[in-house]
């Protein structure tokens, strides 16, 4: 059974998305949706962590429902719009 809430995206333009989570009493992940599979080098320190997702979740399963009118999302959000330079970065 899918496992789906609603989440709202502030950037780059305010969104809402329907988005799956991680089976919560999932015997694997604990309900996190990934554990880190840590390697050691050859002096013995964990230098790297790798993230490997569960089966029980897809990070990239997310579906687009609508876009919030700018309006809303600067009243009740505290969105504001992405500042650009004016002068070049050189």
């Amino acid at each position: 059974m899918t496992r789906l809430r609603v989440t709202c995206y502030l950037w780059p333009d305010p969104v809402i998305y329907l988005v799956e989570t991680p089976r919560p009493k999932c015997p694997q992940c604990g309900g996190a949706g990934w554990w880190t599979d840590d390697y050691d080098d050859e002096v013995g320190e964990c230098e790297n962590a790798e993230y490997v997702n569960c089966g029980c979740w897809n990070p990239d399963r997310t579906r687009r429902l609508l876009p919030v009118p700018r309006w809303i999302a600067r009243r009740w959000l505290g969105w504001t719009p992405p500042d650009y330079a004016t002068e070049a970065p050189f």
